[in-house]
């Protein structure tokens, strides 16, 4: 381990420990490959995209806007 590296422990059930086990296995890793690349993935995939129109949305009152969820449709499928 490299010194500036962190040590992350947590407690799985029997059965969680044995799909991950599995999981390692079918991929020809160890499990502490596994969970590493469980965690990076984790932290990859589920943040918000900025530039995503979803999260960027300017929120108006609905009975203010008639057309509010068709401005909601050509923000978030780039229709016309």
């Amino acid at each position: 381990m490299k010194s500036k590296e962190k040590v992350v422990q947590t407690t799985l059930t029997p059965e969680e420990h044995a799909i991950l086990q599995a999981y390692a296995t079918q991929r020809g890793i160890t499990i502490k490959k596994a969970v590493k690349l469980a965690i990076l993935t984790l932290l990859n995939n589920d943040t918000i995209i900025k530039d995503d129109p979803y999260f960027n949305l300017i929120t108006r009152s609905l009975f203010q806007n008639e057309k509010a969820s068709q401005e909601v449709d050509q923000l978030i499928y780039k229709t016309e």
